[in-house]
């Protein structure tokens, strides 16, 4: 069990209820000035702990040359991040039945980069009065499960539609795992990876882990704020699929002996 996590839950609970990054955004400057809160209880930089989000793929749509394309709307420019490529692609092709002439494709890119690359787009704006805002693109399966978890602990649809945008999985007390380091409480972007987990696991083992949820942001900023770097994100089932499908480009590229 990873350290203090009784003031992990407690601090978590009070945390969630909050819109801590509107929208779902996370690139954005809001982010950075809701982590830089917890700097006077540093236990890592908060570079490290958003690096931890690196075994995070999000789906993005660029041109031809790698280039963001985002969608104007209202007072923003929308650039939808998806957590998953089947999402990604569907929109891609709605975007090329509409504008048949348009190079467009879709572009992994590891969360933490995105974030970095979502703020860098903004700073490069000419028009400033329509600033670019990225919005989590979530499995909506992961969404209900979030809310039914969250509606059994008490809390309000209000409450809820207020501080969730990207729900985050881990378990009461935390389910950790052996990392060179020692062990480390794991956080999951998806409850079906959650529940396989739990599956490996002995039944009498099982049944003492609850599962719980909050938003990212909320868990980022506690990554930040507690004594030791006790936690990890578990790679989503894309990040595996993407590592996958690199290892066997290198194997056909490799010529026959």
């Amino acid at each position: 069990m990873a350290s203090r996590p009784q003031a992990w839950f407690r601090s978590l609970s009070r945390t969630l209820g909050l819109p801590l990054c509107a929208a779902g955004l996370i690139g954005s400057a809001a982010l950075t000035t809701l982590l830089s809160s917890a700097q006077s209880a540093l236990a890592i930089p908060e570079a490290d702990a958003i690096k931890k989000l690196q075994v995070v793929p999000v789906f993005v749509l660029t041109d031809a040359k790698g280039v963001p394309l985002p969608i104007p709307r209202d007072k923003n420019l929308v650039l939808p991040l998806y957590l998953e490529s089947a999402k990604a692609n569907q929109q891609l092709a709605a975007l090329q039945k509409s504008n048949p002439t348009l190079k467009a494709q879709v572009v992994a890119i590891p969360l933490n980069v995105m974030n970095a690359k979502v703020t860098e787009l903004n700073q490069q704006l000419k028009d400033k009065s329509k600033p670019l805002v990225a919005p989590i693109v979530i499995n909506e399966g992961d969404r209900q499960q979030a809310v039914t978890l969250l509606k059994a602990q008490g809390l309000t649809e209000k409450q809820i539609n207020e501080g969730l945008n990207v729900p985050v999985f881990f378990t009461k007390p935390f389910l950790t795992i052996s990392s060179p380091e020692g062990p480390r409480g794991v956080f999951y972007l998806s409850y079906e990876t959650l529940q396989n987990s739990l599956a490996k696991l002995s039944a009498s083992d099982r049944e003492k882990l609850k599962p719980q949820v909050a938003d990212l942001t909320a868990v980022l900023r506690e990554i930040i704020k507690a004594k030791d770097d006790n936690y990890i994100i578990f790679p989503t089932p894309e990040y595996f699929r993407l590592v996958k499908e690199t290892q066997d480009k290198g194997k056909a590229s490799k010529p026959a002996n």
